[in-house]
């Protein structure tokens, strides 16, 4: 038995290699086409080239990768019936989910896989090759900046970051307010430069001023009663009350598809203040990312099915039912979470919706096969 499941998991494995290969040359030629004006504008070298596709790569893995699950079951089952290899177990008292059973694994293996990118790899890597992108554009390291506004109501903290290298987590003409319980505020601090070492925050060049509740600059004296003026200015300030860490403002710097499903969940979590509009885009985006790697899963339960009816029934219809499921499952979900975003339908409900119901699809397609 362990010669058989080798044998199909290798005939399995095979197409799948070279399709992943063929899709990832189309998406670096397709991308080529469109970005081909701004390389040749900037005049990109070729390593910087092949630099931007190397880090865009991680990010297209979740979109190339159940497709070419699909093609790949699809031809492997297809060619084994076609010669009635699956024919030829059956009759030797080998079950139809012994059968399946190495193409579920693989199922599996690719679902591993892109749950891992899609989480801790792939939204690193695009937003740095989309920053190297602007960079080339712009000729110019202004694009590793931006300007960060930043609320955490939980600390009475409100923040104004003039520049933040995404980079080294440095801040330029940063601007922190502490407020009270009432709302009033309780002192304001600006400093020229924020730097982040030793897991703290660390401010150089800056003052603090301090305000009574109804929010009035108190005032310092010496021994002698004389007006010490309202701030206290100071050459480096270790910031130990501060919480906030340098994720908190990648978070607004970032869009949500190159932010990983924990960064949307804690930006979720930490910007409950925002429009219930607002916050249901955001939840929406965080359930999709969720989902993306069952689309693997998806995948092999409609290949299995259809690749074997393709088989004795002929190529093209098959093939044409299988890419007409698949891509009704993207567009359902589609369609789903634009609804969901307009706030007609639940954000889970949008985006699990189509995978539990295409799951019992193709389970009850595969239990049928018997």
């Amino acid at each position: 038995m362990k010669i058989l499941v080798r044998y199909l998991f290798m005939n399995l494995l095979m197409p799948l290699l070279y399709l992943l290969l063929a899709f990832s040359l189309l998406f670096i030629i397709g991308d080529l086409m469109d970005n081909a004006d701004e390389f040749f504008s900037t005049k990109a070298s070729p390593a910087m080239m092949l630099h931007y596709y190397s880090l865009q790569l991680p990010s297209m893995v979740i979109f190339i990768v159940p497709i070419c699950l699909l093609l790949a079951t699809l031809y492997s089952l297809s060619m084994l019936t076609r010669h009635s290899e699956i024919t030829a177990m059956r009759a030797s008292g080998v079950s139809i989910f012994r059968i399946v059973r190495p193409y579920m694994l693989m199922g599996f293996l690719c679902f591993l896989l892109t749950a891992l990118v899609n989480e801790f790899t792939g939204p690193k890597y695009a937003y740095r090759a989309h920053q190297l992108l602007e960079s080339q554009k712009k000729s110019s390291e202004e694009v590793y900046y931006a300007k960060i506004p930043y609320e955490n109501p939980t600390d009475g903290h409100t923040w104004y970051i003039e520049k933040f290298d995404t980079r080294t987590f440095t801040m330029e003409g940063v601007t922190l307010r502490k407020r009270r319980e009432d709302g009033s505020d309780l002192y304001k601090i600006t400093a020229r430069k924020g730097r982040w070492l030793d897991g703290r925050w660390w401010f150089e060049n800056g003052t603090v001023q301090r305000y009574d509740r109804q929010n009035n600059l108190i005032q310092r004296f010496d021994a002698d009663g004389n007006s010490l003026g309202s701030s206290e200015p100071f050459h480096t300030r270790e910031m130990r009350d501060v919480n906030e860490i340098p994720e908190d403002f990648l978070g607004e710097a970032k869009s949500a598809e190159h932010q990983s499903s924990l960064e949307l969940w804690n930006y979720i979590q930490s910007h409950q203040f925002l429009s219930p509009e607002t916050l249901v885009k955001y939840e929406t985006d965080f359930h999709h990312k969720l989902t993306m790697p069952f689309i693997c899963i998806i995948a092999t339960l409609i290949g299995i099915p259809v690749g074997a009816h393709t088989g004795r029934k002929g190529a093209f219809a098959g093939i044409m039912l299988a890419i007409a499921m698949f891509f009704g499952f993207y567009g359902s979900q589609f369609v789903l979470e634009y609804l969901a975003k307009q706030m007609i339908v639940l954000p889970w409900a949008a985006a699990w919706g189509p995978v539990i119901a295409f799951y019992f699809i193709g389970s009850a397609m595969i239990y049928r096969m018997r």
